[in-house]
């Protein structure tokens, strides 16, 4: 009922924070409300169905909250749903959230897997070779979106990057740093911000790897 509140009173961000993790749970309790379905409600609905991993959901609940009234972020998560959904009308939700609030949203910079690869080959390439030299049973795997079981297990859908393995402690087992092209491409309006997102996720999971957060990485 507090997240309901918040986001009757135009923080959805705000409510996402106080259900933490219990999505599901929350979405099944906000359907059993059966309250007026306002844009808050229908708001929050299209948050929580995306955070438990039920994209065709979230989709529609979106939809009807835009038919309420437009809202940016809004649009931005529409957007980001039909990008899951693999529909082609996806650039229109981001432009139209780009154009209501361009200080906060962008229409995505999209690139081919390759030229992805390549970005994330030179993020590693800008590690120092006495930190390479200590990942070489270390993968990069390049995916698209994270795996949506593992959203449903309580995965954020908007990940970046995912550090797997154990770390440079522990030896003979396998690690990948993967790194999830198209929720980079959603944050970055051109090439710079989009190698720089690159570089940034890159850091911060190499810092998994050594047992340390990216802000203790001496580089």
């Amino acid at each position: 009922m507090k997240g309901l509140q918040q986001a009757r009173d135009g923080d959805v961000d705000g409510a996402i924070e106080t259900i933490t993790e219990r999505f599901h749970d929350a979405l099944t309790e906000l359907q059993a409300l059966q309250p007026p379905q306002d844009d808050g409600w229908l708001r929050l609905a299209a948050r929580l169905a995306y955070r438990a991993g039920d994209m065709p959901a979230a989709a529609d609940y979106a939809e009807r909250a835009l038919d309420h009234g437009e809202d940016a972020a809004t649009w931005h998560l529409l957007g980001r749903l039909r990008v899951w959904l693999k529909r082609s009308d996806a650039v229109a939700a981001f432009r139209r959230a780009a154009s209501l609030d361009p200080d906060r949203f962008v229409l995505p910079y999209r690139v081919s897997r390759d030229r992805f690869a390549r970005l994330a080959e030179l993020a590693l390439d800008g590690v120092p070779d006495t930190f390479q030299a200590k990942m070489s049973n270390t993968m990069i795997v390049v995916d698209d979106l994270p795996d949506l079981e593992a959203v449903r297990e309580g995965e954020d859908p908007d990940l970046l990057g995912l550090y797997e393995g154990a770390t440079v402690l522990e030896h003979g087992l396998p690690e990948r740093i993967v790194l999830y092209q198209r929720n980079h491409e959603n944050i970055a309006a051109d090439e710079r911000e989009l190698e720089r997102e690159v570089q940034e996720t890159m850091r911060h999971e190499i810092g998994h790897h050594f047992g340390m957060e990216e802000d203790e990485l001496p580089y």
